[in-house]
């Protein structure tokens, strides 16, 4: 090779250099994953809201639990604890691909707070769900069994790129038929749509097994709509004729019409029609908690992700609009619409209709994992017992998911559990004692876990990776909201 030519190769390997060494800057190698299979002597065996066994001996084999039996009484690192399935966050959106490897810091933060499953409920960008999945699923990263949705489905004039849009009831076997063969696992059905496209894209998901959640659409009544699941208890406010148009957060005013008959309506059609809900009142929230954002942003919630979210994607100024939308009158609305919610949630509950613990990840300040343990801590204050508001993200939503077993503690079951030094259907606040937790077969420990955690953070505080994440971050959003 000539010198000239050789030179040539050089500069133009430099760009690839500089690319692969700021990659390199931009992230953290990944937890390493333990070999599956482990013993837990000694221990109590807790399925949330179908009960307990004190002293078994709990072993995995492989992805699985393959026995529960009376223990020895043999001592062993984790012998007096309390071993529950993992938790399942039934709402959450991971990020989309960048070069910023936030996929891998999403499905570590949920581990790290023995989130072992979420259904992500649509790819807003098309680029997320697909990381997400295959990364755990070939080993590049731990991270929790994830459901997921896929695109959503939408009327005209759809607000997210990944969206197929059903304008006419003859459009909807097609968009379910692409959900289905892209591998997902239900519908995401959301605000423009019409009763009559809603009502085929149903029976197209329930020729193809899939259930249907989401939005209840703005024009669609509740009790017309039936949806599966459905989020944010969407559809609860009444509607005038046509549809309520107007944009969140104002459109948030019709709670004040969610009267006591109005309650009792919304609970007795669910019960009548077999609608679960995923509340996700934990966004609420962290929405209202944006009236003090100083406070928020320096929340230890908020401390777990890099500076970029509070300082760029969640400014007030110039971060999201669902953020840069809000005026201070529109508090005060969104406080009486969590106060009616809540009282909703109570009395959908105590009905016996299905309420999953979800969080919406992604949203302002919804950070993965820790939200979903205080929405279980606003579940319990909306009246659900310490166990109930645990059945919520184990139990109770696993039936939904149907993987055989998911959810519970018994032979077969997917090894997906927690190990906890207190027992947290006592106290929620046993959860900060999580000793470990084991993701199809595969345990980590806490001191792994806080390792990691304090390697995430040391790459997030450092001055290059601060200035170039908000540099890039920025430049993406503005491109976005232009």
């Amino acid at each position: 090779m000539s010198r000239r030519r050789a030179r040539l190769v050089r500069i133009g390997l430099l760009p690839l250099a500089a690319s692969a060494v700021a990659c390199a800057l931009l992230s953290a190698p990944p937890l390493a994953l333990p070999p599956p299979g482990a013993v837990l002597e000694n221990v109590t065996v807790i399925n949330p809201g179908l009960g307990r066994a004190d002293g078994r001996t709990l072993r995995i084999s492989g992805d699985r639990i393959a026995s529960i039996e009376p223990a020895a009484g043999a001592s062993a690192p984790f012998s007096g604890a309390y071993v529950l399935p993992g938790l399942i966050d039934m709402h959450v959106h991971f990020p989309p691909d960048t070069p910023l490897h936030q996929t891998e810091l999403f499905a570590f933060l949920f581990l790290y707070h023995g989130v072992t499953t979420v259904r992500d409920a649509a790819d807003i960008d098309g680029t997320a769900t697909a990381l997400a999945r295959e990364g755990v699923r070939d080993g590049a990263f731990p991270g929790p069994r994830i459901f997921a949705c896929g695109p959503l489905v939408d009327g005209p004039g759809p607000i997210w790129k990944n969206t197929l849009v059903v304008s006419e009831p003859g459009e909807a076997a097609a968009a379910v038929a692409k959900i289905a063969e892209g591998g997902f696992d239900c519908v995401k059905v959301y605000d423009s749509l019409s009763a009559e496209s809603l009502a085929a894209v149903q029976k197209a998901a329930r020729e193809r097994g899939l259930p249907v959640i989401g939005h209840v659409p703005r024009r669609v009544p509740f009790e017309v709509a039936r949806l599966d699941d459905v989020q944010h208890l969407t559809g609860a406010a009444p509607s005038p004729p046509g549809g309520d148009l107007r944009p969140f957060p104002k459109n948030m005013v019709a709670w004040s019409q969610v009267d006591d008959s109005r309650i009792d309506f919304i609970v007795e059609t669910s019960k009548r029609y077999g609608i679960a809900h995923t509340p996700t009142l934990v966004a609420g929230e962290r929405l209202r908690a944006l009236q003090d954002f100083s406070a928020l942003r320096e929340s230890p919630d908020a401390a777990l992700l890099p500076r970029f979210y509070r300082n760029v994607v969640w400014s007030l100024s110039d971060g999201v609009p669902v953020v840069r939308r809000l005026e201070q009158e529109d508090f005060p609305v969104l406080t009486e619409a969590g106060l009616r919610g809540a009282r909703l949630v109570k009395r959908l509950h105590a009905a016996g209709v299905p309420i999953f613990a979800g969080t919406d990840t992604q949203n302002p300040f919804v950070v993965p994992g820790a939200s979903l343990w205080r929405e279980l801590r606003l579940l319990e204050a909306v009246g659900l017992t310490p166990e109930q508001a645990l059945a919520a993200a184990t139990t109770v939503p696993a039936a939904f998911l149907r993987e055989p077993g998911l959810g519970r503690l018994e032979p077969g079951a997917p090894a997906d559990l927690l190990v906890l030094r207190e027992d947290p259907t006592r106290s929620l606040d046993a959860l900060d004692s999580l000793e470990a937790v084991i993701a199809n077969g595969r345990l980590y420990t806490r001191a792994q876990l806080d390792a990691q955690l304090a390697r995430y953070q040391q790459l997030a505080e450092g001055a290059f990776y601060d200035a170039v994440s908000t540099l890039l971050v920025r430049r993406a959003l503005k491109r976005v909201l232009d």
